[in-house]
Order: structure tokens, then C-alpha cells, then sequence
């Protein structure tokens, strides 16, 4: 009797081990998607050649351009800014890829800034603010192969600003991530 439940026991063993190693193959070809954006337009309320915003006389000027090379560098060059001078700034970002992508709060010399609120910058490190910004729109906005974003900028000239001719340098940075990291 004992052996005949050996038997039995040793054929379903068998019988199971046959059927736990079975092998299926699959073959399939998966592609991702890519991320891509570019600066499609960057232009303020002051180009050259007009009269200053708020303003009678053309004192200031504010040159914008996007870089030829590579799309992912805008450019400002603010020449006679003076104490009160506010220009606007508005930015086109476009997704040139495949996937949808977020951009998160702009950051000026790696500070971020706060949407619709003026932050102030002292730009030559004298420990006078120089200048102040606001960022408006544009924040954790999803946006779609094919589409854009668009958001603005404010910079205000502080009265702390030299008024001996200067030169005030700061980086603007955008980061664009994709969509279900944001």
C-alpha cells in the first residue's frame, strides 16, 4: 500500500513539475517617447527706438533674442535702465516632443520666484537691492507635443540701483520636466 502511494505521489510530482516549466517567448519592438522644448518667442514692452513704458520719452531700451544656435538660451540686454524703469517680458515655450512636460517656477540666479509676487535681487552684492522681479503664468501648466506655454516676467529697476552707469548680470532659468514628475 505504501508504495502504491509513492507511486501515485512520484506521477503527480511528475505530472506538476511538467507543467511548471513551461516556456512562452514573446518578441515586440516598444520605442519611447521624447522630450523637447524650445524657446519659439521672447519679446518685452520696451524694444528699441520706443517710448519707455509709463513713459513720454524713449530713455531706456530692452533687446531680447533668442539664441540661433540653440533654442534653450533667450537673451536680455537692458541698456539705460534708471530707478522705476519696469519692462514686461513674455516667453513662448514650445514642446517639440513627443510627450507632454510641465514647466515648473522660474528661478533668478537660482532663487525661485514666487507666481505674481515681487522678489527683490541685489544683483552687484553692495547689500542694496538693485532690482525686483515678479513671475506671472505659466507654472505646472501641461502642455502637449505641438502646443505652448506662454508666461510673462516683470523686472522693476529699485531705487538702491547705481546711477552711475552699470552693469547688473543675473541668469533666468526655466525647467520643463515631464508630466508625471511635476
Amino acid at each position: 500500500m505504501i508504495a502504491a502511494v509513492v507511486l501515485v505521489a512520484l506521477a503527480i510530482s511528475g505530472f506538476s513539475y511538467a507543467h511548471w516549466y513551461g516556456y512562452l517567448y514573446f518578441e515586440k519592438y516598444i520605442e519611447t517617447g521624447y522630450m523637447c522644448a524650445s524657446i519659439q518667442t521672447w519679446f518685452s514692452n520696451d524694444p528699441p527706438g520706443q517710448n519707455d513704458p509709463g513713459y513720454t520719452k524713449d530713455v531706456a531700451a530692452t533687446h531680447t533674442w533668442i539664441d540661433a544656435i540653440d533654442p534653450h538660451y533667450a537673451y536680455i540686454w537692458i541698456e539705460k535702465a534708471y530707478p522705476c524703469y519696469t519692462v514686461y517680458f513674455t516667453m513662448d515655450i514650445y514642446n517639440c516632443g513627443t510627450i507632454p512636460w510641465n514647466m515648473t517656477t522660474p528661478k533668478v540666479n537660482g532663487v525661485t520666484l514666487v507666481d505674481s509676487t515681487w522678489v527683490q535681487f541685489d544683483l552687484d552684492g553692495n547689500g542694496v537691492n538693485d532690482v525686483e522681479f515678479m513671475y506671472i503664468d505659466g507654472e505646472l501648466k501641461q502642455v502637449h507635443p505641438g502646443q505652448f506655454v506662454e508666461w510673462s516676467l516683470r523686472l522693476h529697476v529699485l531705487q538702491g540701483a547705481d546711477l552711475c552707469p552699470a552693469e547688473y548680470y543675473f541668469t533666468l532659468e526655466v525647467e520643463v520636466v515631464q508630466w508625471n514628475l511635476a
